[in-house]
């Protein structure tokens, strides 16, 4: 099988000729693989079945700087006007909220979200460079209203007037919610092969808010943008990402028509009960500890994890094997190693 037949056999909850993998590094990872190894590409190197999309939006010039004037000096704004501002700790930095302190509807009514009416013919063009090497084309990552409420507003205020100021963050989350259904859509009419989205909506202790908020706040939106995919693709596979846990939620991202569940953070899961409550209804994608094995473990320690999920989530198909975040910097090459070797030892259906 190609690396775009096995991924999508697999979303399909059909066993492929092997476990398909992914690892996603930080910055740091892959300029030591470029200079300790010479590697061109750590992707390449490392083998990996699924490379993402990027997503071109036409360009826009927005005035943010009535929103801004709080920042530090040193904070960047990006196109949601959300700042940033490095903490001097590798690729890490820090948000800068345009809307703190917002208490009003006609405030977020107000604020200039961008539109990011998309470039197809571009994305297109990306997605068919990765498909004709035989690769699998997953849409870049894409936070849902969430997140980019969190961005906007900080996490704290978000959760917040959630409870005080329910109306306002309403009106948020629907603005937020017609930008990323369109980028979905978009990433579909550009043929991706799944499309990721998500936003964290766990701790690793339990859900971040109540369970029934929500389903009141959250899930709506999140029906939505699946909605404006499935219309123009109605099987495109859909892969929703959280950190934290989730098994609070699952139900309800079934019911939304989640396909895949990404992540699957086993300091706060047990990815093989997720399997065995939900594998009939979902794929899964994650599992391996990026703040636990890959960070702190040793290689005999990610083989052996490898192995367990591949004999737990893995069986019957439905399983892409994958840290449940980006393998951060501490983590050593000869865990990296151990991974790709773990997974072509393994990973083999007989």
């Amino acid at each position: 099988m190609t690396s775009r037949e096995r991924v999508l056999t697999t979303v399909a909850r059909q066993e492929p000729d092997r476990v398909p993998f992914n690892l996603s590094l930080t910055p740091f990872l892959e300029e030591r693989l470029k200079t300790e190894r010479g590697v061109d590409s750590p992707q390449d190197y490392l083998r990996m079945d699924i490379r993402f999309a990027p997503y071109h939006a036409v360009p826009e010039d927005i005035d943010y700087s009535p929103y801004t004037a709080h920042y530090p000096p040193d904070a960047t704004a990006g196109p949601w006007g959300v700042g940033v501002r490095p903490v001097g700790y590798f690729h890490f930095g820090q948000r800068v909220n345009p809307m703190a302190g917002f208490t009003t509807v006609a405030e977020v009514a107000d604020y200039p979200l961008p539109a990011r009416e998309p470039v197809v013919d571009d994305i297109r063009r990306a997605v068919e460079a990765i498909q004709s090497r035989g690769l699998a084309a997953v849409s870049g990552y894409e936070s849902g209203t969430l997140e980019q409420a969190n961005a906007l507003m900080g996490m704290e205020g978000t959760l917040t007037n959630m409870h005080l100021n329910p109306e306002m963050m309403r009106l948020l989350f629907e603005r937020i919610c017609e930008i990323k259904a369109r980028i979905a859509a978009a990433y579909v009419e550009a043929g991706v092969d799944v499309l990721f989205i998500g936003d964290d909506i766990g701790i690793q202790r339990g859900p971040m808010m109540n369970p029934a908020m929500w389903r009141e706040f959250v899930l709506p939106p999140l029906g939505k943008i699946v909605g404006r995919a499935r219309a123009v693709r109605p099987d495109v596979p859909i892969a929703y990402h959280s950190c934290g846990y989730v098994d609070f939620a699952v139900e309800g991202l079934i019911e939304a028509g989640i396909d895949i569940l990404e992540s699957v953070q086993p300091e706060a899961n047990d990815p093989a009960e997720l399997k065995a409550k939900y594998g009939d209804r979902l794929a899964f994608w994650g599992g391996v500890g990026s703040q636990s094995t890959m960070s702190q473990g040793t290689p005999e320690d990610v083989k052996a994890r490898v192995k367990g999920l591949i004999e737990t989530v893995g069986r019957g198909g439905g399983y892409i094997c994958s840290p449940a975040h980006r393998v951060e910097p501490e983590s050593p090459l000869e865990n990296i190693d151990a991974f790709v070797e773990a997974v072509e030892e393994y990973g083999y259906y007989r």
